[in-house]
């Protein structure tokens, strides 16, 4: 054990531990290939969410932050380099960012950003266009516009790509932001694999040759996932899509909430809800459970519900034996454990 004064990005700890609980350790896995991780376990827990804000903004883009939960924060980060590609490997609990004009004009940026929801959720908002994300979604933004973004989970993976390498094939690049890939379209799944391997085994990527031929491959791959997209149909069926998705989230306390409502609150058949839905391979009845189950796990998680009948009963769920069925198999946690927590 060693007693130390470990000081980095401004932040300063006092601590008598190993070297491998720092703020940040620098991993040379080649010369092309460095990797840098950092963790807040180090940081005392009241100033955990400053300290991974500073960070995130340092190596992604500067914006605005706040946790979307009263409970501690644990965040760890991880950047990989891979060809003309940064990797950023983020495992935290969801929060909430958004890059304003004000940013825009303080930290301008030209990079664009390939998100891949390896095993977290969240919602992304830009261009007008907004999508809920889910695990094994891919989806790009751009910095140069200003966005709204929440993301958690662990695993997740946020890459850097240069403009020059998108816009120069992509013309109107700016049409596929704030969109779920579809992954139904070829090159969908094996560009996620790509990230996935990447991410994972940065080691095997540390030849300089090596490593820029795997992100050329990764960019022509997305190139043609983006091209072969259906933009139209695509744009419609989010649109119809988000706008019943902001329905279901505004009348999620309403017990007769049903795919017959929302297709008469939206002027269209049931057929047409259907098939909006099944775009993304899901259904509405499925997504009416899901939104309810994650409305009372936020409840839960922001101390807006002092039992887990509230929380059940709140957006509603009767049945409590199979409200806590349900979210211990969505969330891997009992939420009675997790009013515990919070």
């Amino acid at each position: 054990m060693l007693g130390l004064l470990i000081a980095f990005d401004g932040w300063k700890l006092a601590a008598n531990q190993n070297l491998s609980s720092a703020y940040c350790i620098v991993v040379e896995v080649g010369v092309m290939n460095p990797s840098t991780q950092y963790s807040t376990l180090a940081v005392a827990a009241p100033r955990r969410f400053d300290y991974w804000k500073e960070v995130v903004c340092r190596h992604c883009l500067s914006a605005d932050s706040k946790p979307l939960s009263q409970s501690h924060f644990d965040g760890a980060l991880a950047i990989n380099t891979v060809g003309d590609l940064d990797i950023c490997s983020l495992s935290s609990p969801l929060h909430y960012w958004e890059r304003s004009e004000r940013h825009l004009r303080s930290g301008p940026a030209e990079d664009l950003w390939l998100g891949f929801s390896r095993n977290g959720h969240g919602q992304i908002e830009q261009g007008g266009r907004k999508a809920s994300l889910e695990t094994g979604n891919l989806f790009l933004y751009d910095a140069t516009q200003a966005f709204r973004f929440s993301f958690g989970g662990t695993e997740n993976h946020l890459v850097r790509i240069p403009r020059a390498l998108l816009t120069e094939r992509l013309p109107r690049i700016a049409d596929y932001t704030a969109m779920v890939l579809d992954e139904r379209r070829p090159g969908v799944i094996p560009l996620r694999e790509m990230l996935r391997q990447a991410a994972s085994a940065p080691m095997s990527l540390q030849d300089e040759r090596i490593s820029n031929r795997y992100s050329g491959a990764l960019i022509d791959l997305l190139v043609i996932s983006l091209e072969l997209q259906d933009l139209k149909t695509t744009h419609q069926e989010l649109d119809l899509y988000g706008r019943i998705m902001k329905y279901i989230q505004r009348h999620l306390t309403e017990p007769d909430l049903s795919i017959d409502v929302i297709a008469q609150a939206h002027n269209v058949s049931t057929r047409t809800v259907t098939r909006a839905f099944a775009r993304y391979q899901k259904t509405p009845v499925a997504e009416i459970w899901k939104e309810r189950l994650n409305a009372s796990r936020e409840a839960i998680e922001r101390g807006q519900v002092r039992s887990v009948s509230q929380a059940a009963l709140d957006f509603g769920f009767s049945d409590f034996s199979h409200f806590s069925h349900a979210f211990r198999k969505a969330f891997g946690v009992a939420p009675n454990t997790l009013l515990r927590r919070s």
